[in-house]
């Protein structure tokens, strides 16, 4: 009797440190190892009790030690947990070790191996419903609502939002019924989780934001890191880069911290924080192009108003080819062979006579090659001429060369 009673406290004592939503943290692997080691199933059956309590404890911290770090270890301490348990008589452990491996399929996206596991966990827990063993009713509540909320999460997996969301609310009314601040901000961010893939970033980041408080009010850094990293992400595909990195900045203070443990985050840290730069780049670009197309614009228009007010030098030449193009041609009779040329043609003339091109026309009277195009193609109409050479012969017949 003796050896069964301290069997009874160590499970109760064990179980009871996992209380609400219990994680990876905190376990000396190597320590836990040593207590297991040697203990085939045989040899441990034979054992006494306090040994067997003791590593089969043990192959419970093991279990959510390797977790995350080595998965495939992970549940052989499980299946390990839950056989030695069942000898002693326990419900909760065969429970934990049950669901763990439930959650381990549900990680690999194996829906019907984790209903499976999640079915075999549910009947120890029916059991501790009914008042079968040594457990209180804060030790039955947090078995029922860490268990509502993975049955929220595979159902939401399945598709089921009906399903999914009243499970989270059965968890829900527990935690806030027992004051867990830890359990209720894994909820709501799995809520958030929920709208933000259902596209609803308001609601998404109003939930992030609970998770965040309920998360500082338990005093847990994770729960504190892994909101900010879930609002980051929503405040960056809404382009609130700023912001966004803002809350990577702190979610990776724990993150880098706790690397070797939350591996997976500080990746995707790393990975929003890229996006989120590369963007604000890009954002910054696309600011810098519209203030300096702004600009010219603005100093287009000063230009434009400051000519109209007073006309410079710069608008001789435009002015002139403007008179030009409205100059009525003469039709004064007999005059037809020696036409009258303005100002600009008569001097453009002789140097077309010399042979220069429109370009170096131009050059030497610092006038635009357009303008010295245009008053060509004038003197070719006043000679009434095909082309630029019959207008010089025409010119050389009037006695203008």
């Amino acid at each position: 009797m003796r050896y069964a009673a301290l069997t009874l406290l160590f499970l109760v004592l064990g179980d009871l440190a996992y209380a609400q939503y219990f994680d990876h943290r905190g376990y000396r692997l190597d320590s836990l190892e040593n207590v297991v080691a040697g203990w085939t199933q045989e040899r441990l059956s034979t054992a006494p009790y306090e040994t067997r309590a003791s590593v089969s404890l043990a192959y419970g911290d093991l279990m959510n030690g390797y977790e995350r770090i080595n998965p495939e270890r992970a549940v052989y301490c499980a299946r390990r947990a839950y056989e030695t348990s069942l000898e002693l008589g326990s419900l909760k452990m065969p429970f934990r070790a049950a669901r763990f491996i439930g959650q381990m399929f549900y990680n690999k996206e194996q829906y019907d191996s984790t209903l499976h596991y999640y079915g075999i966990a549910q009947t120890f827990l029916d059991r501790m419903a009914a008042g079968e063993g040594a457990y209180s009713e804060a030790d039955v509540d947090d078995a029922l609502s860490g268990f509502y909320g993975d049955l929220g999460n595979v159902y939401y997996a399945l598709d089921s939002l009906p399903k999914t969301l009243e499970y989270y609310a059965k968890a829900g009314e527990i935690f806030e019924k027992n004051g867990w601040k830890q359990s209720s901000a894994i909820l709501w961010h799995n809520l958030g989780d929920i709208c933000y893939e259902q596209g609803n970033d308001k609601e998404a980041i109003e939930y992030y934001e609970k998770s965040l408080r309920f998360g500082q009010e338990a005093g847990d850094s994770l729960w504190v890191a892994a909101p900010r990293l879930s609002l980051a992400t929503v405040y960056m595909d809404e382009g609130r880069t700023t912001k966004a990195l803002e809350y990577l900045r702190l979610a990776d203070e724990y993150f880098s911290k706790h690397e070797d443990q939350e591996y997976g985050d500080r990746i995707r840290t790393l990975d929003v924080r890229g996006r989120a730069l590369a963007l604000q780049k890009r954002q910054r670009t696309r600011i810098s192009i519209i203030l300096s197309i702004l600009s010219l614009a603005l100093l287009a228009l000063l230009l434009i108003s400051r000519r109209k007010a007073r006309p410079g030098k710069g608008h001789k030449a435009a002015d002139e080819a403007l008179a030009e193009a409205l100059e009525p041609r003469p039709e004064v009779p007999g005059q037809a062979e020696r036409p009258q040329l303005s100002e600009g043609e008569a001097k453009i003339l002789p140097m077309i006579a010399a042979g220069l091109t429109s370009k170096e026309i131009a050059a030497k009277l610092f006038l635009t090659e357009q303008t010295i195009k245009w008053r060509r193609q004038r003197l070719v109409a006043k000679f009434g001429a095909r082309n630029t050479a019959e207008m010089l012969s025409k010119a050389r017949e009037a006695g203008m060369l």
